[in-house]
């Protein structure tokens, strides 16, 4: 039950009229429901009083529960700094639980400390204190920790924000079975289980965990999240193209994450609907929502809605025929996914278990060596070995999960730059069928200077869209290799007397292009495509067309 004080400031006096059995409870519903909603200069105020207050009176839990404190507000207010001042309090906080022997504050100190370093990209220091928190939960069971859920949440939300949302599942919801602390943990749990089950597309179940985290939030009135998990709710309407149910939610939540500075949830939820006019061709609208876009979007340092931005702004540029625009965002989209996927190594997981580990081992050696039992050194050496070779196998299985998410990325990205080129290639063979049919209409006028000199501009016109230069198709070949993998060195080693023209062609094939659109690339006449086809059918000893598009398709 919330700690309720109607005009009341004097939190200290609040704290001493406490029971001494229920002061450090009383202190942390001070704190969830009061402080960590005041500005810094009065939080710092009130937190460093108590701190005094416990000094003089040699009470150790809860001057360490005030440093904590200042810590966890230091680590939820104060990101443009990194959290240095955070680490100070943390640090400082964890020299006093090991002094006094406090384990379950020093898991609370080492799982504080994991998530600040996560948050700020440093993911061995984050996993090897998240690790050593688990060591210590564990011992003490998570049914007899007061934290549970707060440090099942943030394991939760880690394997979430990594992709593996299966496991990310299992956390959260095992989460959900125990108290929590302040009505944040338990909105912010609700909305990632629901964003969890959203990715994996099961959407029933990701609309009633969105539903109970916005109840949640609505009860406590928490305006930014409110607005948050209603864009998460119209995400889902947007997946299952209900865009009438989806289109309000997501101008709540913009409305919202606006108002409260949430600004990637902002920057996100303009693009959806950017991406919503896109689909209705509506280039004016959403060319200016993709403008509001970008100015949210340099108002936070996360990169990830940087990448969707781009996505939709290469998708513009392609309506509007300007290709060149449409392949530079591309690209550009696909390079910072690609640098977010090395900020994600996994190896950086493997890497602080087995320090863990080690470290674990150091210091049973050491009581074994002071208790001099053989057996028992050589047990749990043992048992160190098992726990360092299932490390290992866990490392390169997630390793390899990691590098298959890249790969399957980076050939999504080359797809839609292969797509993007023919669409555009196909484009240009209607324009090519346009100029033919205005110069059969001028042959069929009388013969006047001013006709032969438009028949001679769209001669010319004609020229430029209907062949290809070389690096033209050097372009292309590299976004080909990239989709079709090993092709060329497939067809070079099993027909290597095929000319690069003949290999051009069986390129197109495997794409499955029309006779005209294969002779627009090749800039050569449809009948030519027939007659270059019969060559190589004897080249390579082919009876019919159908079997040629057969072997090309085993390619």
């Amino acid at each position: 039950m919330a700690v309720a004080w109607p005009g009341q400031t004097d939190y200290l006096a609040v704290l001493q009229k406490a029971a001494p059995k229920e002061r450090l409870a009383v202190a942390r519903r001070i704190y969830n429901d009061q402080l960590i909603q005041l500005d810094s200069a009065q939080a710092m105020i009130a937190l460093n009083r108590i701190n005094k207050w416990a000094s003089a009176n040699h009470d150790i839990p809860i001057k360490l529960f005030s440093v904590i404190a200042m810590g966890d507000y230091h680590k939820e207010h104060d990101m443009e700094h990194s959290g240095d001042k955070a680490i100070q309090f943390f640090t400082t906080a964890l020299e006093m639980a090991l002094a006094a022997g406090l384990k379950e504050t020093e898991a609370e100190v080492y799982n504080n400390m994991g998530w600040l370093y996560y948050k700020n990209d440093k993911f061995p220091q984050a996993f090897e204190y998240m690790i050593k928190a688990n060591n210590i939960i564990q011992k003490i069971g998570y049914a007899n920790y007061q934290h549970a859920s707060r440090y099942l949440y943030d394991l939760g939300y880690i394997y979430c924000d990594f992709g593996n949302y299966e496991k990310a599942k299992h956390y959260l919801t095992e989460a959900i079975r125990y108290p929590y602390t302040n009505s944040l943990y338990a909105i912010r749990t609700l909305n990632t289980i629901g964003l969890a089950y959203r990715e994996l597309k099961q959407f029933d179940s990701a609309v009633i965990y969105f539903n109970m985290g916005l109840d949640t939030a609505k009860a406590v009135q928490n305006v930014p999240w409110i607005g948050i998990i209603s864009g998460n709710l119209g995400s889902v309407h947007y997946f299952l193209q209900q865009y009438e149910e989806a289109i309000p939610l997501l101008k709540i939540d913009y409305a919202l994450s606006m108002e409260s500075g949430e600004w990637a949830s902002a920057a996100n939820t303009i693009c959806m609907l950017a991406d919503l006019d896109l689909d209705k061709r509506q280039l004016n609208d959403a060319a200016m929502k993709l403008d509001e876009a970008r100015d949210v979007i340099n108002r936070q340092p996360d990169v990830r809605p940087f990448v969707y931005y781009a996505l939709l702004r290469a998708r513009l540029f392609k309506y509007l025929n300007r290709y060149d625009s449409a392949f530079s965002y591309l690209d550009t989209a696909r390079r910072v996914t690609y640098k977010l996927n090395q900020r994600r190594d996994a190896l950086v997981f493997s890497q602080a278990e087995q320090k863990v580990a080690v470290e674990l081992h150091l210091s049973e050696m050491k009581l074994l060596e002071s208790e001099k039992s053989k057996s028992l050194l050589l047990r749990n050496f043992i048992i160190v070995v098992i726990l360092l070779v299932l490390v290992i196998a866990a490392q390169l299985i997630f390793r390899q999960q990691l590098k298959q998410k890249k790969d399957k990325e980076l050939l999504k990205n080359a797809v839609t730059q292969l797509n993007y080129y023919i669409d555009s290639v196909r484009e240009k063979n209607q324009l090519i069928d346009q100029f033919k049919q205005e110069i059969d209409h001028l042959n069929s006028l009388p013969e006047q200077f001013t006709m032969l000199q438009e028949k001679e501009e769209i001669a010319g016109k004609l020229r430029k869209y209907s062949i290809l230069t070389e690096d033209d198709w050097n372009e292309f070949r590299n976004l080909f290799e990239k989709v079709q993998i090993g092709f060329f060195d497939k067809l070079k080693q099993r027909f290597p007397d095929l000319t690069p023209s003949e290999q051009r062609l069986l390129a197109l094939m495997k794409l499955k292009l029309s006779k005209r659109e294969m002779a627009g690339m090749l800039g050569i006449a449809p009948d030519s495509i027939k007659k270059t086809r019969q060559r190589i059918r004897k080249k390579i000893n082919v009876l019919d067309d159908a079997a040629l598009e057969e072997l090309v398709a085993g390619l």
